[in-house]
């Protein structure tokens, strides 16, 4: 199988699996090897921010190393009830400060105003009784009295409230479906699959992506480096030829003409 078929019939890296890819080249450039070769360079942050950009531009090719492994771990996660969209929980959105306070808030009030209520109800109807046998006429009594019948209605209808409350939650949790023996080994068989992609993805493509990047910039360098090589220039001059038939001494070499030369009987005498 080559590889544009192989990169063909992969499946497509999904959304939600960009994080575990991410982390995938941050191990890769966290490796001792590739520490190494960084220290080399005279811009580590750089280079690491150019293996970066090409990984990013990339990322179809590199995951398509390890498509087999990838489409095990969707099969079993599809398996396990979370492969598409619509199975997987929807992810609550972010509340404000004031939801969150208002949520904290109201277990408290649920189980201090009935209390509150109940202490409210009996000081207010021992004062107002109390004041009723000693002045039957005063207006303050029956006051305090219907205060603490009303904290008392308060009191009642606040704890059934919260009573009301508990149950709503307590069964609630009970009809959420607990985790049985299938659903657990489902879901280790996710994440077995899952380490398995990322360490294939690792072995087989961000690592040898990064190794064949790093060298063909070092080509590139070595490349510029022989291009800005000066030139020396060759300073001298060229030799006469001696052996040439039209050699005549040094003369020649000055372009003059050359000279006559004497007999060797007008040398002797």
């Amino acid at each position: 199988m080559t590889r544009g078929s192989t990169m063909a019939s992969a499946p497509e890296l999904r959304g939600e699996d960009r994080a575990d890819f991410d982390d995938v080249l941050h191990r890769a450039l966290a490796t001792t090897e590739m520490r190494t070769r960084l220290r080399r360079g005279v811009h580590t942050t750089a280079l690491a921010d150019w293996l970066r950009e090409r990984v990013e531009a990339s990322r179809p090719e590199i995951a398509a190393n390890a498509a087999p492994e990838y489409a095990r771990y969707l099969s079993a996660r599809a398996d396990a009830g979370g492969g598409s969209a619509a199975t997987r929980p929807r992810r609550v959105p972010p509340v404000g400060r004031w939801v969150r306070a208002r949520r904290r808030l109201l277990p408290a009030l649920a189980v201090l105003a009935p209390l509150l209520a109940s202490m409210a109800a009996v000081v207010f109807l021992l004062l107002g009784y109390v004041l009723e046998v000693a002045d039957a006429a005063s207006e303050t009594a029956g006051a305090l009295v219907r205060a603490g019948w009303t904290a008392a209605v308060i009191a009642v209808l606040t704890g059934a409230a919260a009573l009301a409350g508990l149950l709503v939650t307590a069964l609630r949790h009970r009809s959420l479906p607990r985790p049985g023996p299938d659903r657990a080994a489902r879901a280790s068989a996710v994440g077995q699959a899952r380490e398995t992609w990322q360490r294939a993805l690792l072995e087989r493509g961000m690592l040898p992506f990064l190794r064949a990047r790093l060298a063909e910039r070092e080509q590139a360098r070595q490349g510029r480096r022989t291009d800005r090589r000066p030139q020396r220039p060759r300073i001298g001059y060229a030799s006469p030829d001696y052996a040439s038939p039209g050699y005549g001494g040094p003369e020649r070499l000055s372009g003059d003409a050359p000279m006559p030369r004497a007999d060797r009987h007008d040398a002797g005498a």
